[in-house]
This record gives C-alpha cells, structure tokens and sequence, in this order.
C-alpha cells in the first residue's frame, strides 16, 4: 500500500489564514446581502411609483435572490381602481429596471392567484410571464375611466394553469386546464393555445360549452382589448390569423351541436376579406320537441356532416361571394352554392342573418333523403296518406306550365337520379333570413318571379 505523506509545514500555513477566508466570506455575504437588499428597495419604491397614485403595492415579506437579479415575494396584493390582485406567491426575476416605456421584468411567477376587475373573479394556481413590460401610468384626463392597463402589456410568453373566471352578472362560469400567450403587445401578431376549455352559462336553460383544444394565431389581441375597453367595438384586424379547435360540443339538457375539428383561416387588408372554414363531423341536434326546429319538421333527429365554406369580400361595398360553400351530410344530401351577397358586416359578423341580402346564387342538391323527409312533413300538416299526397303532388307538378315547376317534379320522382339545381336572380337583393320562406312558395308566380327563381335537373 502506497504510503500518505502530509505536509505539515504547508499545513502551517494555510491554517492560520483559515479564520481570515471565513471572515472575509461572512462580510462579503453580508455584503451581497445588504447590497442586494438595497436593491430590492430601490425597486420597490421605482415599482410603487411607475404604478402612479391610484394603485397600491404590498406585501408580507420580501427577499432579495441572488445577486440583486431579482426577489420573493409572499402575501401579495396590488391595487387600483379597475382591478385588485393577490398572489400567496411571487417570484420575480431579470429585473431590468425601469425606463421610458415601463418596468421591465426578465420573468414573473405567481402562485395562486385571485383577481377582481370588472366585477369579475379570476383565480388560478400558477401563473408564469417571461419578457414583461408593465407600462408607467398616467393619470386618465377629465372623466375618462381609468385603465386595466391590459392594453399596454408587452408579454414575451405567459402561461397560466387552472384558470376559472366567475362572472355573476352573466352568471357565467369558465374554467381552462391550461393556457398560452405569446408575442402580446399593440401592433404584434399574437398566438393563443388553450387545453380543455368548459364553460357554464346558468340562465334557463342551462348552456355547457366545452373545447378539448383551441388555438389562435395571427390577432393583434392587445388592439383588440384596446379597442373594447374605449369604444366597445372589435377593431378591423389586417393581421392574417388562423384558428383551429379540436373536440368542441354545446350541451344543455340533451346535446345541441359537437364538431370534431373547426379549422379557420383570415386575409383582410383595408378593402378586402378573404376566409377559408372547414368543420369536420359537425353534429347538430334539434332544440326538443317543447321548440320544434326545422330539423324536427323534417323528421330528423339531428344533422351530421362536414362543412366548408370559402369566400372573398369587398369591405367598401359591403359586397361577399361565397365561392363556394359546401355541406356534405351523407344521411341527409350534399349542397353547393355559390352566392353574391350585400350588406355585409364585416366587423360584427354575428349579425349577418339580420343585415346580409342575396343578390343572386347557384344553389346545387345531391339527394340522399330530404326529399322524401320533406314530403312526408308535408302530408303530415295536411293529414294525408303520404303517397296519396305524393302523387298528388307529382302530377301537379308534371302538368305545370311552368318549366321550373316540372323539373321539381322530375327531381321529386326519383331524386337519387336529378340533382336539384335552383338559380336566384331576384329584382331586388332578398334579405338572408326571408330566402327560405320566399323559396317555399316558389310554386306561386308571383313570389317565384321576383326571386328570378329557376329550377332544373341534369
């Protein structure tokens, strides 16, 4: 075995000078420490004064980290007049301190969380931002209310676990397991991913919303959230977004509607729309018998199918043109139509149904079943055998003088072997929500010659 010398006279040396290094360790620690400290006040007090003189910042304890980059905070409460936050937890750190545009902050996490705004009550376990910028405040002029400030973030990358959000004036109730946000800030394309969505709206009936996936990339959310806390309205956005959710369903004591996939994508400049949509297993079920639906009229139960629909719009005329839209229900039929419509809202889209006019369309029916719903639903508001009521109805139709009228008869006799083809030119545009009604009466001249109504069969 190798013998182990010592070096007593090196060992001599070194300790005496062991007491030394450890004073110098205790200072200079304590020196960090105390410069660290300092620190952390100076910005604090920087911190408290960016906010401005509404808002307040508190605290139970707060700790430096190492070297001065950042801090622990427990107990946490901010507040202004818009909004109060708590957090048992913050962690900050890459402090950059603050400057022109506001405090500038490497990350943030905090641990649950609670915020009231808007009457509202957020809460969520974690919340973890990177590349913060939280903007100075300026006292708002004259009357203007003041700001959440949601606006003016800058926000690298944020994510947020088991948020739920309490709104009792709506009487809304929405949790989300996991969400987000990315390249937040006015004038930035921004992207947003949001895993098992549910939302809950108790008013009678009882609505469930739920989304096993979701995202969103393209929106200028800051301008958005901009705009509606000034004026209440969605900016016109020219930024292209494209919107994907997976597994979405709306439920209330029976399903309403499920699709397995929404995939949907926007180009818009100042004088131009374009979109592109495709659902894919789109399930849509009657209201129930106590509010009988159309599809209960006809005699289904529910509507399965795929859907897409591509059109281009033109924003100064308020002008669209569906190129096409396609609905494939392989139970029911599959429907084409190409349209020109006007009147065109394009920044409220919701409300097309009430504004939106034909102006023309082509409008193509591959039968698989309707035509027979359709005729039994017709001998049952008689009270008539139906086959009674379907020769009665296909002879009529055969001795018509008009054309339009025999080929609803050729394709009523066998319409697995005539496609329907119905062409709309009317006078004057029809508004959307008065086609189906108009086109109902179509047997009646003087309905079908102002709709510029045209049927034929291959």
């Amino acid at each position: 075995m190798q013998e182990i010398t010592v070096d007593t006279a090196l060992v001599k040396k070194i300790f005496p000078a062991l007491p030394m290094v450890a004073l110098v360790l205790v200072v200079g620690g304590w020196g960090l420490h105390h410069f660290a400290q300092r620190r952390l006040e100076a910005g604090i007090a920087d911190f408290r004064a960016a906010i401005g003189p509404d808002a307040s910042f508190s605290y139970a304890t707060a700790k430096p980290r190492t070297l001065a980059r950042g801090a622990r905070f427990t107990a946490v409460t901010y507040h202004n007049p818009a909004m109060t936050l708590t957090a048992a937890n913050v962690k900050l750190g890459g402090m950059k301190g603050n400057n022109v545009q506001g405090e500038k902050i490497g990350s943030i996490v905090l641990q649950k969380v609670q915020v009231m705004a808007w009457g509202n009550t957020f809460s969520l376990d974690e919340v973890d931002l990177s590349d913060l910028t939280l903007p100075n405040s300026a006292r708002p002029a004259g009357n203007a209310p003041q700001s959440l400030g949601f606006d003016s973030l800058v926000l690298g990358e944020g994510d947020f676990t088991n948020l739920h959000i309490a709104a009792p004036a709506t009487q809304t109730d929405m949790t989300v397991a996991h969400m987000r946000v990315s390249d937040y800030g006015l004038g930035q394309s921004s992207h947003l991913d949001l895993d098992h969505l549910a939302t809950q709206i108790n008013l009678t009936p009882t609505r469930r919303i739920t989304v096993d996936h979701m995202q969103l990339d393209g929106p200028d959310f800051a301008g958005q959230v901009a705009s509606l806390t000034q004026s209440g309205h969605l900016i016109h956005e020219t930024h292209p977004y494209k919107l994907e959710l997976k597994k979405g369903a709306i439920d209330s004591s029976h399903p309403l509607l499920q699709v397995d996939r929404l995939v949907s994508s926007r180009t818009s400049t100042e004088v131009e729309d374009k979109m592109d949509t495709r659902l894919t297993n789109l399930a849509v079920w009657s209201t129930g018998t106590d509010s009988p639906s159309l599809l209960n009229a006809f005699g289904y139960d529910h509507f399965m199918g795929n859907v897409h629909a591509v059109s281009a719009g033109d924003r100064t005329a308020g002008h669209m043109r569906l190129e096409p839209l396609t609905v494939e229900a392989p139970d029911m039929g599959n429907l084409t139509v190409i349209a020109e419509l006007d009147q065109i809202p394009f920044d409220d889209m919701t409300v097309i149904p009430e504004t939106a006019r034909v102006v023309s369309a082509a409008i193509t029916w591959d039968d698989r079943s309707l035509a027979g719903h359709v005729i039994e639903s017709l001998a049952r508001s008689r009270n008539t055998p139906v086959d009674e009521y379907r020769q009665a109805l296909l002879s009529g139709l055969a001795a018509s003088d008009d054309a339009s009228m025999r080929a609803l008869g050729r394709f009523l006799q066998s319409p697995a072997d005539h496609p329907l083809q119905l062409a709309l030119r009317p006078m004057k545009p029809v508004n959307l929500m008065m086609i189906g009604i108009a086109m109902s009466m179509a047997s009646d001249p003087s309905i079908a010659a102002p709709l510029g109504l045209t049927i034929s069969t291959p």
